[in-house]
């Protein structure tokens, strides 16, 4: 079922693309969203995920969805670079839908030619891009649905400065947007709520009784991915420790594979991969070289 809408999904971004057909985005009941629409202060929902997979993205339209049929307000805070920005909300705004694709996929972290000095991850996959043609088919029916980059430039050396400026970034969001749930969906380590390779993260920037960190399982499967080793297609998921296989949320601390969260997104089902949404990357760009020419780890 999933991956049936999954292709859908793509087929229907092409029509789009060409104005050929108008969308309504498809949502699917997700077990234990109830859940989190009983909790009055919650202001932030984070959302770790292992970048790459149609999976993940999936979950979060339909979290976004369920949460609009609740009556609550959203923003959807991406883990994009924030001179992006203006690209993002063209996604939900702007009247010619391929006119926003294209200035969107022209940025640099979206590129995949060897000219680029970014390096392609799963941030820029073909499942973001079906996530923001999905936002902006929520958004015709609820105006006040939008979306923000929160990866502001950083300085310094310091291992947590990233995440520093991560937590900073989102607890100004919704400082600003005081009546709004901030969706975020980013990578699963600055979802934790305790130190890490000895550095705060993100999360801990947040106030602890209006945050809720989930963590996204799976049942292994491939993604798309970039580390030291190269970028692509590499075999392996989160996991699930052998614990909740549906999909659904599940506020037990306990079923998290590692860290310390509120609980798991569990997508129920192996990862697949999410490729660029600009294409394939060249042979010649830094990273597939690496992939290419180092062991699989």
């Amino acid at each position: 079922m999933r991956s049936l809408k999954r292709r859908l999904c793509f087929s229907i971004i092409v029509l789009v693309l060409f104005g050929v057909i108008q969308t309504h985005a498809q949502c699917t009941p997700l077990k234990g969203t109830e859940n989190l629409w009983t909790l009055p202060s919650l202001h932030w929902l984070l959302i770790g995920e292992l970048h790459g997979s149609n999976e993940a993205p999936e979950a979060v339209i339909d979290i976004v969805c369920d949460a609009l049929a609740h009556g609550r307000q959203i923003t959807v805070a991406l883990e994009r670079p924030t001179r992006e920005q203006t690209a993002l909300e063209g996604m939900l705004l702007e009247p010619d839908v391929e006119k926003a694709r294209q200035r969107l996929l022209k940025e640099p972290g979206w590129r995949v030619d060897p000219d680029s000095a970014n390096i392609p991850d799963g941030r820029t996959s073909q499942a973001m891009l079906c996530l923001l043609i999905a936002l902006r088919e929520l958004h015709k029916r609820d105006a006040t649905l939008s979306v923000a980059a929160f990866d502001a430039p950083f300085t310094g050396s310091d291992p947590g400065a990233r995440d520093a400026v991560l937590g900073s970034t989102l607890l100004a969001l919704g400082n600003a947007e005081p009546t709004k749930l901030i969706v975020v969906l980013t990578g699963n380590l600055h979802v934790m709520q305790s130190p890490v390779h000895g550095y705060d993260l993100a999360a801990m920037k947040l106030p602890a009784a209006q945050r809720l960190s989930l963590e996204v399982t799976d049942k292994g499967g491939d993604s798309w991915s970039s580390n030291g080793h190269g970028c692509g297609v590499y075999s392996g998921g989160v996991g699930n420790n052998g614990m909740a296989d549906q999909r659904g949320i599940f506020l037990d601390p306990r079923l998290a594979p590692f860290g310390k969260v509120d609980g798991i997104l569990s997508l129920g089902q192996p990862l697949t991969a999410s490729l660029p949404a600009a294409g394939e990357p060249s042979p010649l760009l830094a990273c597939r070289v690496q992939y290419q020419t180092k062991p699989h780890p």
